[in-house]
């Protein structure tokens, strides 16, 4: 008789394992699910942002004055990607050059006439990837936009928001530059310059 109990005993202590390692199971399926998640959610925002330009012009009239006029509203089109401009007067490569050059001249000049700077770095990166042959204008528009990120970030490398972006700037320039295996003069010049730029604004 009290052998029959503990072999019930057994029986249901087995059987509560059993229970107890199917849960455990279920909470690491849910867990790595989680986890998983997560990680898309991170590489979805660094993906940067697709915008489309479009200007319209008004309808001319008979007056010469009003024919002059053109409309400078432009249409702005985000749908998330890398960024493409159309339309007369659009964003184009020029446009986005001209503007990362101008946030690199914000910067300081390097203190050491031998030993170039922040500054100096980033400009000779803008070069390099403008005078890329085998890179697509839209990846060159990509690429300049986080050198422009790099810049901002120059201004103020401690502040932790702009740590987080300057990563993020690194990550899509790597992944750019390692996505044209045929820019071997651009992928040199990164290897030495990325480096440079990554210790000057204290970037992991």
């Amino acid at each position: 008789m009290i052998q029959g109990y503990e072999q019930i005993i057994k029986n249901l202590e087995a059987k509560h394992k059993f229970e107890l390692q199917a849960k455990d199971r279920e909470i690491d399926f849910y867990r790595q699910k989680s986890l998983e998640l997560n990680e898309i959610l991170k590489l979805l925002a660094t993906r940067p942002v697709n915008v489309k330009i479009t200007n319209k012009p008004k309808a001319r009239s008979e007056s010469k004055a009003m024919s002059d006029q053109i409309d400078q509203s432009r249409k702005i089109e985000i749908t998330g990607g890398t960024v493409n401009a159309s339309g007369a007067g659009a964003l184009s490569l020029g446009d986005i050059s001209g503007t990362v050059a101008n946030t690199i001249n914000q910067l300081s000049d390097s203190a050491k006439p031998d030993e170039p700077g922040i500054k100096e770095l980033l400009t000779q990166l803008q070069t390099a990837i403008e005078a890329e042959t085998d890179l697509s204008d839209e990846d060159k528009a990509e690429a300049l936009e986080q050198v422009k990120t790099l810049a901002e970030v120059g201004k103020n490398p401690q502040e932790s928001t702009m740590q987080k972006a300057g990563k993020t700037a690194m990550k899509i320039l790597k992944g750019t530059i390692a996505g044209v295996p045929s820019a071997v003069t651009l992928v040199e010049a990164c290897s030495k310059l990325l480096p440079a730029i990554a210790s000057l604004l204290l970037l992991p």
